[in-house]
């Protein structure tokens, strides 16, 4: 059972791992490197967006956050969102 498993597990390994060695059609790279270039810039992004902050706020604000006094009608003070 456990060899079979180990053989199946090999089998389905190196089928994906010869899938990245076939180049992307109509250009020069391989999808190995084409996998490795999207993760490298994925994990870019992810850093920047730690160092530096941006890329969304993340949280829920109030319609009248934009401004420090915000003009409510007395007929809309009691809404709820």
């Amino acid at each position: 059972m456990l060899e079979d498993t180990a053989k199946l597990g090999q089998a389905l390994f190196s089928g994906w791992w010869s899938m990245l060695s076939v180049q992307v059609p109509g250009f020069t790279f391989t999808f190995g490197q084409m996998y490795l270039g999207v993760g490298i810039c994925t994990l870019s992004l992810f850093v920047l967006k730690l160092l530096f902050g941006f890329g969304g706020s993340g949280g829920e604000s109030s319609r009248s956050s934009s401004s420090r006094n915000p003009k409510i009608s007395k007929e809309r003070q009691g809404d709820e969102f």
